[in-house]
């Protein structure tokens, strides 16, 4: 799950927590109110002192009614309902009269000895009630009287409630109910302050819950990434960051780990570039001494009169000027190399068939391999012509160095190269087979290394200087082709050239795959 996605999880949680917590606060409050003051619930109801001077119409209404949910419920038997002690009780504190009549016979007589006297007694306050045989309600600042009569809603019976009281009364109306609403107001100001806590505990349980979630699931993975780039500062790359989650930290770890790896890789062709170059400057240094120890031997021997016939002197300095010659060829290599290790070799290319191509440079190698006791052969295998993009110099190059390869570890006096000319895949493959000494099947990816000798005393200055595959290997990668070869002892060697036939050029070397 994502970060963002987490968040506004979390975020919904809360909002519906606070939501409901508010749904629940309503509800009960309502509850509270329509329960005790809409419903009238005689539970409500305090019990008056005996002193007592008036009455809240209100608090009248709710013992009413209470007498009629009570005769309603219990029939005859009103002193077994849970609310019979709390409306007898209020009658009898406040000294006022009731009865109630079911089907005209009394199951409950408070303030007198019969319903006769207690409604007789009535009659005086009101006359009202002989005539309207409904519901009255009369009041004035010295009494109140309160009758109804209604059917029962179980048994359909006919319940007569009569209720007053001949010293207290319920003139003054809204001073008379400020008790009341205070204490309505009291009781849902409890009901909101205990959910009010209550939710306030829950939302912030819940909050600290969801906060410590959420930023556990962030800091985690931001303390591996913390931890990983110390490890790097360091200099340590040899590790490896888990995190197996699907968020946006998981793309932030594994561009890290891209990096890391890249690092790790780059520091590796450092290391590999630092030994190469150790290894380069090495054969450099030998390669330049063996020939210039040649011609001070020989100069010396002119020098010194040695030489002391025009023959031995021709020779001398017919083996100091090939010495030179050889000299200024390595010089050459190394400039070549170095210009195409910095890019900055100026490629032309052209689109060329080429088929046509090799044959022509299979030509003209032809008479500097036979010099070489070399026979070169050529096939040319594509059923159609195949165009690809090259720098005519720059690749004769390279086919130049592979057949000089060839010609200077042959096995006998006389060699054989055998080049053909195919299209696979997209791409055109040159082939370049020898039948000279070959190379031990583990280090064929090595010959195309710098100063890379199947000798590696370089005992034998005949060989070359090394550097004619890796430059062979820089110019294919510069028409963004690859170069391997395939070889084993007394086998030969096979040296193949892939170049792509779209005419798209890739000069990334790294790309450049040294092995099949």
């Amino acid at each position: 799950m994502s970060v963002k996605k987490r968040i506004f999880i979390s975020n919904i949680i809360m909002l519906v927590v606070l939501l409901s917590l508010v749904m629940v606060l309503s509800l009960y409050v309502l509850r509270v109110f329509l329960g005790t003051y809409i419903k009238n619930d005689v539970k409500s109801l305090e019990i008056p002192e005996e002193n007592i001077s008036s009455f809240s119409v209100y608090e009248l209404q709710i013992l009413f009614d209470g007498m009629f949910d009570m005769t309603n419920e219990s029939h005859y038997e009103l002193n077994s309902h849970e609310d019979f002690e709390i409306i007898d009780s209020y009658i009898t504190k406040t000294q006022s009269k009731s009865y109630i009549l079911i089907n005209g016979n009394p199951i409950y007589i408070n303030g007198g000895d019969d319903a006769n006297q207690i409604y007789s007694q009535a009659l005086l306050l009101n006359n009202a009630i002989s005539q309207n045989k409904k519901t009255i309600l009369y009041s004035d600042s010295d009494c109140f009287l309160y009758f109804t009569t209604l059917k029962a809603e179980k048994t359909g019976d006919d319940i007569e409630i009569l209720l007053f009281n001949d010293h207290i009364g319920t003139t003054e109306f809204r001073n008379e109910n400020s008790k009341y609403w205070r204490d309505a107001a009291n009781n849902i100001y409890d009901a909101i302050k205990s959910v009010t806590i209550i939710g306030s505990a829950i939302v912030v349980i819940i909050s600290f819950a969801l906060i410590f979630a959420v930023s556990n699931s962030i800091m985690t993975p931001l303390n591996k990434l913390k931890e990983a780039a110390k490890n790097i500062s360091e200099g340590n790359l040899d590790f490896e960051i888990e995190y197996t989650r699907k968020d946006e930290i998981t793309d932030v770890i594994r561009q890290f780990e891209d990096m890391r790896n890249k690092l790790l890789e780059s520091n590796e062709k450092q290391r590999i570039y630092e030994e190469d170059r150790k290894e380069m400057i090495a054969g450099i240094s030998h390669d330049l001494r063996t020939p210039l120890t040649s011609i001070k031997g020989y100069v010396s021997g002119l020098i010194d009169g040695i030489a002391d016939s025009p023959e031995k002197q021709q020779k001398y300095l017919t083996t100091i000027y090939n010495t030179a010659v050889e000299m200024d060829k390595l010089v050459d290599d190394l400039f070549l190399f170095s210009k195409l290790d910095l890019d900055r070799v100026p490629f032309v290319f052209e689109h060329v068939e080429i088929g046509n191509y090799v044959f022509q440079c299979c030509e003209e190698l032809k008479f500097l391999l036979e010099k070489k006791n070399i026979s070169l052969s050529y096939a040319n295998l594509c059923k159609d012509a195949v165009y690809v993009m090259i720098d005519r110099d720059q690749f004769a190059r390279v086919l130049i160095n592979i057949a000089e390869n060839s010609s200077k570890y042959k096995k006998d006096e006389i060699g054989s190269l055998y080049v053909a000319v195919t299209e696979q895949d997209g791409s055109a493959i040159i082939a370049m087979k020898d039948d000279g000494v070959g190379v031990e099947a583990s280090l064929v990816g090595k010959i195309f290394d710098s100063f890379y000798r199947a000798d590696p005393a370089r005992t034998n200055p005949v060989k070359g200087s090394g550097l004619g595959l890796s430059i062979a290997k820089q110019i294919v990668a510069s028409h963004g082709g690859r170069i391997w070869a395939e070889s084993n002892i007394g086998e030969g060697l096979t040296v193949y050239i892939s170049i792509p036939t779209d005419g798209g050029i890739i000069s990334i070397k790294d790309s450049v795959d040294n092995g099949k």
